[in-house]
């Protein structure tokens, strides 16, 4: 039995993956195999990036081949950053990265800097749906807020 039929793995973010990443990563059946699907398909991305487990490991995990686990979460991690990060994310380009690359050495000394990236926990009530997709490796229930700024700490948003 492999990992996503036993252990019934699925969470609001991974479905939210699989609908984003779908018809980029989705493949057909043929005559002679049945195609991984894309839920297959961003499980075993998902967990060769949260363990960096060896290929082998997640081969024997989600029953398939080492060389199909390496090239999955390779083509996966490609499309993520072709498709959703300039969707999700915004790093400065052109004229702003130069303003920023500037204020950063000015105000903070720090060369070659066109943003600061981090992270917090924002605590909540644990959802009825999943608590433990919520559940932190500080022991109580967060969402994460991650953001870039500039070297004002003024956050970095699509304009």
């Amino acid at each position: 039995m492999t990992f996503v039929k036993t252990s019934g793995y699925q969470s609001k973010r991974s479905i939210f993956l699989c609908t984003e990443l779908e018809i980029h990563i989705e493949k057909r059946n043929t005559n002679f195999r049945k195609c991984i699907t894309v839920r297959k398909r961003v499980a075993i991305t998902l967990w060769r990036l949260a363990t960096n487990a060896e290929y082998r490991t997640i081969s024997h995990l989600f029953a398939v081949g080492r060389s199909t686990c390496c090239t999955i979460a390779n083509d996966t991690c490609k499309v993520i950053t072709d498709h959703l990060m300039p969707k999700y994310i915004c790093l400065p380009t052109g004229q702003r990265l130069i303003e920023n690359i500037r204020d950063f050495r000015r105000i903070n000394g720090f060369p070659q800097v066109g943003g600061a990236i981090d992270g917090t926990h924002i605590p909540i009530v644990a959802p009825r749906d999943n608590p433990a997709d919520y559940y932190n490796r500080k022991g109580w229930y967060s969402m994460v807020c991650q953001a870039v700024v500039d070297a004002n700490y003024l956050y970095l948003v699509k304009v």
